[in-house]
């Protein structure tokens, strides 16, 4: 192999690195859940938005990317996806879909591409980077799970080894942040609570971390 071909596919390899497609587009087959009957359907997600149609044909639903105001996404088993629409019977409530899809639906990169896309809150976990690690503990009612709390410059998340309970909260999302006492840390954002039970001390720098970037403190003191 000579010299000026074995430089021609170096240069390739970057180019092929940065052509590497990300997820765009998602079709899952799914049901849309409803009180009275369930729908079956196609359900299709790209960067101008969702639609969902049914298998019978008498149901079409598209929402754009920049009217959806919040979308969970936790379980792949109950995927929501709320507008900004107000019910017409429920003034108090916005318009809600919620989907039901098979368990190996790619929900984490579903995840992902909803968190770059969607400027308001998104329920769900993906990887994110992170420089703090600490064992930790998720109480529900009548169970939990254990898990890692994993601080970053982007996010505060936790893993676990149950998809439906792991998070990723990027700091733009989160509303506050709390120690009660010393063995526990509370991640509050407008949809949901979750208080962890710490099994590892917390260092005071990760703590820091998360705090500068929730309040803007790095910001507001330059």
């Amino acid at each position: 192999m000579t010299f000026i071909r074995v430089l021609a596919l170096t240069a390739l390899v970057p180019v092929f690195a940065i052509a590497a497609p990300e997820d765009s587009v998602f079709d899952l087959k799914v049901t849309r859940v409803r009180a009275l009957r369930d729908q079956p359907g196609d359900l299709h997600i790209d960067s101008q938005g969702i639609e969902f149609r049914s298998t019978d044909g008498k149901t079409d639903i598209a929402i754009a990317i920049q009217d959806l105001r919040e979308a969970s996404v936790v379980d792949a088993r109950d995927m929501r996806f709320e507008t900004y629409e107000v019910q017409k019977w429920k003034p108090m409530e916005r318009r809600e879909y919620t989907f039901r899809a098979a368990p190996d639906a790619p929900i984490e990169r579903l995840a992902l591409f909803l968190a770059r896309r969607v400027h308001r809150p998104v329920v769900g976990h993906y990887k994110d980077d992170s420089q703090f690690r600490v064992a930790a503990f998720h109480r529900r009612a009548l169970k939990g799970n254990d898990g890692t709390l994993e601080i970053g410059e982007e996010s505060i998340q936790f893993v676990s080894d149950q998809p439906a309970d792991s998070r990723t909260w990027l700091y733009r999302d989160i509303e506050t942040i709390g120690r009660p006492d010393s063995f526990r840390l509370r991640v509050t954002t407008n949809r949901e609570t979750y208080v962890l039970e710490l099994k590892e001390d917390l260092t005071e720098a990760a703590y820091q971390l998360a705090w500068s970037k929730i309040y803007n403190l790095e910001r507001s003191g330059k």
